[in-house]
């Protein structure tokens, strides 16, 4: 282990109120309180569907798409929970608003930092609080996939602390944010048969959620509704989107968040290996091929080709040469790290 990975859990095991559970009566208490200080980072009406269960404690597994996730989150559910977050703003405001709640902070780049995180949710769970994570590691920022594939350490968490999921996703409309509280999830020791069928219910419960937004506002402009199997089927059609929307709705997300506002390429390309990627060849097969790839110099330059009508979408915002959009698909820093073996 490093020394400065080892001095990072040495100084977060000192200091972390959490790791003994110390002071959970008062972090419940003040709950409330730094519900009202979050919703300060949300914009329009929060619409809920579903409750936590009454009479036992959970690991809530929860979608991942911006800044708003976790006051959203906190407001939807109500209950106190602790919270598994990256330590990239530990040191902010908003780092120290989540440390008086209860947060368990972990280096994504560090094993061994993962690793104390992920037993001490066990040790939470097993004194009866709630815990939260986002097993998509970091924003869905992709323009065709409902969920970003999803670690199974969640899976193992809840399997060790002896405990069901509760999957919770969250929409955002521009006037709405809209949240169900799914019913409870009980995972077996098949990790991975466990997290895909996780994910298809809460790919299936985000899909249920853009329903309802359209719905809502089916009066509107460019909102269609048709009747598939004698049910309402609500949608846009694509060629009447800006062509420039995706473009704008990933900066418009980046522009919310200050580490990100600042180095949007930079935080996109840190960003971009939290994704999840399966070891199997097949996986990495399929990779390679939805890729284009470029040695330059003994380096590999990976752009991804998506499944969109247009094609290609690029590294960067707006790349005019390439006539492309924000493109954000798959772990790229793996894929290269594979290619040069």
């Amino acid at each position: 282990m490093k020394k400065e990975e080892l001095k990072r859990l040495k100084d977060e095991l000192l200091s972390s109120k959490i790791y003994n559970l110390k002071q959970s009566t008062l972090k419940e208490f003040i709950h409330p309180l730094l519900i009202k200080v979050l919703s300060f980072k949300t914009t329009g009406k929060l619409i809920v569907e579903g409750n936590l269960p009454e009479n036992e404690n959970c690991l809530i597994v929860a979608n991942h798409a911006c800044i708003q996730d976790i006051p959203t989150l906190a407001q939807a559910v109500k209950k106190h929970f602790y919270l598994l977050v990256s330590d990239e703003d530990k040191k902010t405001i908003d780092g120290l608003a989540l440390s008086a709640n209860g947060v368990q902070w972990v280096h994504r780049l560090g094993k061994e930092s993962r690793k104390f995180a992920s037993e001490n949710a066990i040790k939470i769970l097993k004194q009866g609080k709630n815990f939260a994570m986002y097993p998509e590691a970091t924003w869905n920022l992709s323009p065709n996939q409902l969920m970003m594939p999803m670690n199974y350490g969640c899976v193992r968490i809840a399997l060790e602390a002896n405990v069901p999921i509760v999957p919770v996703v969250s929409f955002f409309s521009d006037n709405n944010r809209y949240t169900i509280i799914g019913e409870k999830f009980y995972p077996t020791q098949d990790l991975e048969k466990s997290i895909n069928e996780l994910r298809d219910i809460m790919a299936t419960m985000l899909y249920d959620e853009i329903q309802l937004n359209y719905k809502h506002n089916i009066g509107q402009k460019g909102i269609y509704c048709k009747k598939i199997d004698g049910e309402d089927y609500y949608y846009e059609k694509r060629e009447e989107i800006s062509k420039d929307y995706w473009d704008n709705y990933v900066s418009k997300k980046y522009n919310e968040y200050g580490r990100a506002k600042s180095d949007k390429v930079g935080v996109r390309e840190f960003e971009s290996q939290f994704i999840f990627t399966s070891k199997d060849e097949s996986n990495q097969y399929f990779q390679v091929f939805n890729s284009i790839i470029e040695e330059k110099d003994n380096n590999f330059i990976v752009k991804r080709i998506s499944s969109e009508k247009n094609g290609y979408n690029g590294l960067t915002f707006g790349e005019k040469d390439n006539q492309s959009t924000f493109g954000y698909g798959y772990n790229e820093k793996v894929l290269k790290k594979n290619l040069k073996r």
